[in-house]
C-alpha cells in the first residue's frame, strides 16, 4: 500500500495591539493623523501594487504565442503525445511547431535550434537518448528559451537549467504490473519484451517489473531484444522467442505497439496458454483486456503528460510558479474491472472528457499527489539510477 507523507500544519499567532491615551494637544493630534494618513496610503499603494501584478499575470495573452514541441520518434504513443501537445495548446490560444527527432539525438539537438530561428517562445521536448538531452537544454540555455521536457528524464550539463519536467514514474509503473502477475498468475515464468533502450523509461519498466518478481521469491524476466516500442519489430522477436523453444506463461510486452506484434504471433502460430501483459493504457488495448487476448496494463496517458507539460508552461509564460520535476503515478493497472475509469488517449475523447471534469487533469492535483509521496519516488528514483550505473 502506498504510504502518504504527512503535512505538518504551522498555527501562526497574530498579536493584535491596542492603541490607549490621548492628547490634549492640537500638534500632538495633528501629527497623529498624519502619521495614520501616511500609514493608510502607504498600505493602500502596497495592496494596489500587489493586485495589479497579480492582475497582469492572469491576463497575460498567451493568444497567437509560438511553441515548439520536439517529438522522439514515430511511435504511436509519442504521435498521440504530439495530437494532445497541439490541441491543448492551441485550447489556451498558442501556435505549435512540431518537429520529430527519429530517435537520434543530433537530431533532436538541431530541431531545438531550428526551432530557437524561429522565435518560439518556449519549447517542450521528449528526449531522443538522455546522453544527448544535455546539448539540447545548453542551446536553449544560451538563447534564453525556456525549455521542458515529457517521458525520459534528460540529462543536465554543469550551469543548465530546465523549466519544467513531467514523466510518469516508469519504475512504478513496471512494479504495478509485476505486482499484478505476482498476485494473479500461479508460478510465474515471465519474458520480457523491452522498450527503446537509453530514454530511462524502458530500464524503469524492467526495473520495476523485476523488483515486484524478486519481493516474491521469483527469478527476474528473461529479457529479449528491444522492440523500441514498436509493433513491426515486436514481431520477429516474439516469432524468434518461440522457435527457440524457451518456456514461459507470462510475456510482458512494454507498451501495447508491442503486444500488438505479439498478439499477431500468438494468433498466426496458434499459441494459447500465455498471459500477455503490458504498459500504457490505451485504446486498442481496452478492447484486447475486454476480448482477454491480453490481461492487465499500466496506465500512462500520453495526453494527460501533454496536458500537464502545458499547463506547466502557461503557468511559466504567465509568471506563476510550478513544480519543476513532477512525477505521475498511475493511479491503478487497468485491467476488466476497472476499464470504465482508464484516461482516454484520443485527443477528442481525451478533450471531452476534461471539459466533463471525468477525470483529474488538473496540474495542482498532480503537483499535491507527487509531493505528499516524496519520498516513495525517491526510492523507486534510487533503484532506477542504481541499475542505469551497472
Amino acid at each position: 500500500m502506498l504510504k502518504k507523507l504527512l503535512v505538518s500544519v504551522m498555527c501562526i499567532a497574530l498579536l493584535g495591539f491596542l492603541a490607549v491615551g490621548c492628547t490634549t494637544t492640537t500638534e500632538t493630534t495633528a501629527a497623529a493623523e498624519t502619521t495614520a494618513a501616511a500609514e493608510t496610503t502607504a498600505a493602500a499603494e502596497t495592496t494596489a501594487a500587489a493586485e495589479e501584478e497579480t492582475t497582469a499575470a492572469a491576463e497575460v495573452d498567451l493568444n497567437g504565442k509560438m511553441i515548439g514541441f520536439v517529438n522522439a520518434g514515430p511511435d504511436d504513443y509519442y504521435a498521440q503525445f504530439g495530437n494532445n501537445f497541439k490541441a491543448i495548446a492551441e485550447s489556451y490560444g498558442m501556435v505549435v511547431t512540431e518537429l520529430n527527432s527519429d530517435y537520434k539525438p543530433e537530431k533532436e539537438l538541431a530541431n531545438v535550434q531550428d526551432l530557437i530561428a524561429k522565435g518560439v517562445e518556449a519549447i517542450a521536448v521528449i528526449t531522443a537518448g538522455a546522453a544527448g538531452s544535455a546539448a539540447t537544454i545548453k542551446a536553449a540555455n544560451d538563447a534564453g528559451v525556456p525549455i521542458f521536457f515529457i517521458a525520459g528524464k534528460p540529462e543536465l550539463a554543469e550551469g543548465t537549467e530546465l523549466q519544467g519536467h513531467v514523466t510518469d514514474n516508469f519504475v512504478i509503473m513496471g512494479y504495478q504490473v509485476g505486482k499484478w502477475v505476482v498476485d494473479n498468475i500461479e508460478d510465474p515464468v515471465v519474458v520480457n519484451i523491452p522498450g527503446f533502450l537509453g530514454q530511462g523509461p524502458a530500464e524503469g519498466e524492467i526495473v520495476g517489473f523485476d523488483l515486484a518478481l524478486e519481493e516474491a521469491g521469483l527469478e527476474p524476466a528473461f529479457l529479449t531484444k528491444s522492440s523500441e516500442w514498436q509493433r513491426t519489430l515486436a514481431i520477429p522477436i516474439t516469432q524468434d522467442l518461440i522457435a527457440s523453444g524457451r518456456e514461459f506463461n507470462v510475456l510482458f510486452a512494454c507498451n501495447e505497439e508491442t503486444a500488438a506484434g505479439v498478439i499477431q504471433v500468438f494468433e498466426e502460430l496458434n499459441v494459447t496458454g500465455k498471459t500477455i501483459i503490458s504498459c500504457n493504457g490505451k485504446e486498442e488495448g481496452w478492447a484486447w483486456i475486454e476480448e482477454g487476448k491480453m490481461s492487465a496494463t499500466s496506465p500512462n496517458p500520453p495526453s494527460l503528460n501533454a496536458d500537464l507539460c502545458v499547463q506547466q508552461i502557461v503557468r511559466y509564460l504567465k509568471g506563476e510558479e510550478a513544480l519543476q520535476y513532477l512525477q505521475i503515478m498511475p493511479w491503478d493497472v487497468l485491467t476488466k474491472e476497472n476499464l470504465d475509469q482508464a484516461i482516454p488517449w484520443i485527443t477528442e475523447d481525451y478533450l471531452a472528457g476534461r471539459a466533463a471534469n471525468a477525470f483529474q487533469y488538473d496540474l495542482g492535483y498532480y503537483e499535491d499527489n507527487y509531493t505528499n509521496n516524496m519520498a516513495m519516488f525517491e526510492e523507486f528514483d534510487v533503484k532506477l539510477a542504481e541499475y542505469l550505473a551497472k
